[in-house]
């Protein structure tokens, strides 16, 4: 091969490279694509968020006229009707037990109840995957998973991890509330403080992680009297 053969598939070449990384990403891409949207692809008016209307026709809804989409910053999973309303925001994806593979179909969803665009009050609740129905509104501080076909939420209190993953979680002090895939509340419940939450000759050690956020909480056996 002569050089100018070898010099003018280099410039080919150094050409189809630019014109690939100089191809912009779409924003606002179908939703069928799984890809992230940007957040200015919504809009908000009178406390309601939506697809802007020009990218209504990127939502390709299921069979119950619901779409999925991953907002990529700030990072949260939210579902929208045909008109590109969002229904159910701040969906739990991440855990064994949520969204898409939540026992029952009952997924995990929060709200900002500050509303001030600083620090968020979440405020949680449940719904029914594929319809993305509500079926307990958002009104609990922290709300587990169901399991066995019950869930355990509460008000009025704080949750601790028990181990380091954060696989299980304790609840202390408020009320709890034991509740019905269909949102119905079974029995409700006076929660342990930290005093009483772990078992007798035990008492409890907490601490926060590195940069605060998730509490941890270890129930420490205590040491005989000499």
């Amino acid at each position: 091969m002569t050089l100018g053969a070898l010099l003018a598939g280099w410039v080919v070449l150094c050409v189809s490279t630019h014109a690939l990384a100089a191809k912009p990403v779409d924003p606002c891409p179908r939703t069928s694509s799984g890809d992230e949207w940007s957040a200015r692809c919504f809009i908000e008016k009178g406390g309601e968020r939506k697809v802007k209307p020009r990218y209504l026709k990127r939502i390709e809804a299921n069979g119950y006229g619901m779409a999925v989409i991953v907002i990529e910053q700030p990072r949260e999973m939210v579902a929208v009707n045909r008109q590109g309303i969002v229904v159910v925001p701040n969906i739990r994806h991440t855990g064994d037990f949520d969204y898409p593979t939540a026992e029952r179909g009952i997924g995990r969803f929060a709200i900002d109840v500050a509303g001030d665009g600083r620090r968020p009050v979440l405020q949680c609740g449940y719904f029914k995957a594929e319809q993305f129905r509500i079926v307990v509104p958002a009104q609990y501080d922290h709300c587990a998973p169901f399991r066995q076909g019950e869930a355990q939420a509460c008000r009025e209190c704080v949750s601790y991890c028990t181990d380091e993953d954060c696989h299980d979680r304790v609840y202390v002090g408020g009320e709890g509330a034991a509740l019905a895939p269909n949102g119905e509340i079974l029995r409700t419940y006076t929660l342990p403080g930290l005093d009483k939450v772990c078992g007798a000759g035990q008492v409890a050690q907490t601490r926060a992680a590195r940069g605060g956020g998730t509490l941890f909480l270890n129930c420490k056996t205590l040491a005989d009297p000499p």
